[in-house]
């Protein structure tokens, strides 16, 4: 059992990843629509295709960057479940 102090300290570990990650989506997810957009007609460029797929990719890397945050930061919350990453070493 972590003791108040402690956590205290995983909390605002877990929340300060959740928040980075959540920047990091938006992010991400304006830099996709941005490039979407940015034909006049709203359609795409043909060499503009590979740009969008790579921001595509990045904007889905970094919503599952921050499910993964959240469901730890809920866990934790919720359940008081430690991640493995921010437990002690075993001695």
């Amino acid at each position: 059992m972590l003791d108040y102090s402690k956590r205290q300290e995983v909390w605002r570990h877990l929340w300060d990843q959740l928040e980075k990650a959540r920047y990091e989506q938006l992010i991400a997810s304006a830099c996709f629509d941005l490039l979407v957009k940015s034909g006049p007609s709203g359609l795409p460029h043909p060499d503009g295709s590979l740009r969008i797929q790579k921001a595509s990719r990045e904007a889905n890397a970094a919503l599952l960057q921050y499910m993964d945050a959240l469901k730890r930061f809920r866990d934790f919350s919720l359940n008081g479940t430690v991640p493995e990453d921010l437990l002690p070493p075993r001695a």
